[in-house]
Formats: structure tokens, sequence, C-alpha cells
């Protein structure tokens, strides 16, 4: 799934030293990335009992 506005939203705070901005979007992937992998992890539980952690 691609987000061309918050690509180029970043892009475009990176080429005008927007700080804040290029921070802000970056954690925000980031803790989306890590939300979605422990989803699907514990969805992998669920969809297939023999998983144990």
């Amino acid at each position: 799934m691609a987000y061309r506005a918050l690509g180029q939203l970043f892009v475009n705070g990176a080429l005008n030293r927007d700080y804040s901005l290029v921070l802000s979007l970056t954690i925000l992937v980031g803790a989306l990335t890590i939300l979605f992998n422990a989803i699907v992890d514990v969805l992998y539980a669920v969809i297939d009992p023999k998983i144990r952690y």
C-alpha cells in the first residue's frame, strides 16, 4: 500500500529542511510497522493453533 502524499510530504520536508516533519513521519511509519507486525503475529497464532510463543 503506497501513500503518494506521505512520500511527497517527506521529500518536500527533507528538501526544505523541515526536520520535525521528517522525524514525525519517520516515527509514524516505524510505529505503524511495529503495530502491524504485532497484529500479524497474534493473527498467526489465532489462525494456526499449533504455533506457540
